[in-house]
């Protein structure tokens, strides 16, 4: 893999993370902005969503991390050939 593929897909690794940062911190945010009027059912069924979105966002973040690290591993083996 040469230098600039790594460069463009760590730069889309980079675009990617940004709109998964801003969905955890809106995740949160709607916690504390829903909670104080809410039945406990409510409560509960909107938490569980939003737990729902944190995991998903989750997943995502771990598979760009591995993108970046396989890309880099990438440019590792290629230096060494």
């Amino acid at each position: 893999m040469a230098i600039e593929d790594v460069s463009q897909i760590s730069d889309c690794l980079h675009e990617l993370r940004q709109p998964l940062n801003v969905i955890g911190l809106a995740t949160g945010n709607l916690r504390a902005a829903l909670r104080p009027g809410l039945s406990p059912e409510q409560a509960e069924y909107l938490s569980a969503k939003l737990d729902r979105i944190d995991e998903q966002v989750a997943r995502v973040a771990t598979l760009a991390d591995r993108m970046a690290e396989a890309a880099q591993e990438a440019v590792l083996a290629a230096r060494q050939a």
